[in-house]
């Protein structure tokens, strides 16, 4: 919350410095195409769907998002005033935890049983940016797409039941919120997108845990700033 509180304040603070100047970049949006990059963090998280009857050694289950990072390339069309398709090429790293209240097969005791998943996710999304006309040196946009996505680190073909595994490939829908900020010799745009796997992740190994989540889906919260 502090986090989202003090990039609130800068973007504010941005935006203040570029009315303040005179126009920056003019016809940068006039370009056919133009190209850049985006660093940002993270925040990995599942949705899931539990069995309608629990095995009789699981008792609940709960997630424990964690903070990753994530960077990418853009290639941005210009399709309209106000309208482009991006295509933006993108890694991101980070983990996944489920605590499942469950008899531990190894000792026989009721406790909370922690899964960690590492992911190092190649994703391919295409965009569609909508802009409002400019004012002065910003202006306002929202995002929606698709993407495919492959994890790198998907342990789905390993043997082993201490760990829940996850499958490689995965899709979904983003959407996103954000302002470009347009400076002397580049626009910035802090921007804030959510992610919502349409895939199911879920890996059937026969153990208690995965029989307990038939469905398992990524959603993501991510801050992105990107450079162009």
């Amino acid at each position: 919350m502090r986090l989202l509180i003090w990039l609130s304040f800068l973007c504010a603070s941005l935006t203040a410095f570029g009315q303040r100047q005179s126009l920056n970049l003019p016809r940068y949006d006039e370009k056919p195409l133009h190209f850049g990059f985006i660093l940002g963090t993270t925040h990995l998280d599942f949705a899931y769907r539990p069995s309608t009857e629990w095995p009789s050694t699981v008792f609940g289950v709960t997630t424990g998002p964690q903070l990753g990072y994530t960077v990418g390339i853009v290639s941005n069309l210009r399709l309209h005033e106000n309208m482009d398709l991006r295509f933006i090429p993108t890694y991101a790293a980070g983990e996944r935890k489920l605590f499942f209240d469950a008899i531990d097969p190894s000792d026989g005791k009721r406790k909370t049983i922690e899964r960690r998943m590492e992911s190092s996710l190649v994703i391919f999304p295409l965009e569609w940016k909508w802009k409002t006309d400019r004012i002065d040196n910003h202006r306002w946009y929202v995002l929606a797409g698709g993407y495919a996505q492959l994890d790198l680190a998907s342990k789905a073909k390993v043997i082993d039941d201490r760990i829940f595994k996850l499958q490689a490939a995965d899709f979904g829908i983003d959407v996103g919120v954000g302002m470009d900020l347009y400076f002397e010799y580049f626009k910035l745009s802090p921007q804030l997108r959510a992610t919502f796997g349409q895939g199911n992740l879920r890996v059937d190994d026969g153990t208690p845990f995965a029989e307990a989540l038939p469905v398992v889906q990524t959603r993501s919260l991510a801050w992105i700033f990107t450079f162009e």
